[in-house]
């Protein structure tokens, strides 16, 4: 018996999708060192394209919004996916790891639904409000997620507050992706996030991981904090 809703699996193949056509460019950047940025672009807008089908399919009466285009205003009264073919396109351009494919479902300015996939980690994360906040790993296991209290621990903040936050504490690092920041705190993995520049749907996803995972996110002067933090 499957612990997703129907309209988290439609999420999930989606993304799973996109990933597949993201991998097999990925693994060609990684072989023949191809860097330019028509290449990316292609990647890019082909994974845009794979999703928007999967979802326009299931659902022809939501509206659409891109990562690449933010602006757009968003109705209240209506759903609205949000989708980030590559979240973290500086990392996969430099064959880093840590990039992920992303979808949410937007209502009423929350997030309702969202998942992540992390194709080159060979992980998946999916939250639903109310439902839960879970992981899937490489053995296809389904593991419910819940913030752990970690004094001590990992601190994954936006690569332009490296040393300006916290620095004297060696545990800082920047990953340099937000959405996979948000589930790692989720699942126990980091002990906090300090994140700046952030736009507002990313951040409706944060507050779904982690207020689903018996955490809480919070706003000051501009920063998204969640964990345990002291900022000096």
């Amino acid at each position: 018996m499957s612990i997703s809703s129907p309209r988290i699996n439609v999420m999930l193949d989606s993304v799973r999708s996109a990933s597949k056509q993201l991998m097999r460019d990925f693994n060609e950047l990684q072989i023949s060192n191809i860097k330019s940025a028509d290449f990316i672009n292609k990647t890019y807008s082909r994974c845009k394209q794979t999703i928007y089908n999967r979802l326009h399919d299931y659902k022809q009466d939501y509206g659409f919004i891109f990562e690449d285009n933010t602006d757009q205003e968003i109705k209240d009264d209506t759903y609205t996916w949000f989708i980030m073919p590559i979240e973290s396109r500086e990392n996969f351009s430099s064959c880093m790891v840590y990039f992920a494919v992303s979808v949410c479902l937007i209502h009423k300015n929350k997030v309702v639904a969202a998942v992540i996939d992390a194709p080159a980690l060979r992980e998946t994360f999916w939250a639903e409000e109310k439902k839960g906040a879970f992981l899937e790993d490489f053995r296809s296991r389904h593991i419910k997620m819940r913030m752990k209290s970690r004094k001590g621990g990992l601190i994954d903040v936006s690569g332009n507050l490296l040393n300006k936050l916290l620095p004297s504490n060696s545990n800082v690092r920047s990953i340099g992706s937000t959405v996979l920041g948000f589930a790692y705190l989720a699942a126990g993995r980091y002990s906090g996030i300090v994140y700046s520049g952030v736009n507002k749907y990313k951040a409706l996803l944060g507050k779904l991981f982690l207020q689903e995972s018996s955490g809480r996110l919070r706003e000051d002067n501009g920063l998204i904090i969640a964990g345990d933090i002291k900022l000096t």
